[in-house]
């Protein structure tokens, strides 16, 4: 599973069932996160450029199914800064997406 952190560049980060990925944030099962199936992670280290092509086809089959909580658009970026492997110009990319005001 995958979330859109950047749509305009096509940035994703994939959800992970345990913290062993870089830079993970936590994503609790709550009424916020009813998509999930139990508590998952964010990982916030390295995001997926996804062809547009996958996500057209499977948006047209599976629709959206969640979004993830507002709430956590702070601890993201504060993960996407700490990101060794991400740019400069992608984490301000992220940034603006996040609508994080500096």
């Amino acid at each position: 599973m995958v979330v859109c952190i950047e749509p305009s560049l096509g940035m994703f980060f994939r959800i992970n069932t345990n913290p062993r990925w870089q830079t993970p944030i936590k994503l609790e099962k709550t009424p916020n996160h009813e998509f999930l199936d139990h508590d998952s992670y964010l990982e916030c280290g390295e995001p997926l450029e996804l062809d547009d092509y996958i996500v057209d086809d499977s948006l047209k089959y599976n629709g959206i199914i969640g979004t993830i909580s507002a709430d956590l658009a702070v601890p993201i970026y504060n993960a996407v800064k700490e990101a060794k492997y991400i740019s400069q110009a992608d984490k301000e990319a992220i940034r603006k997406a996040l609508k994080i005001e500096i």
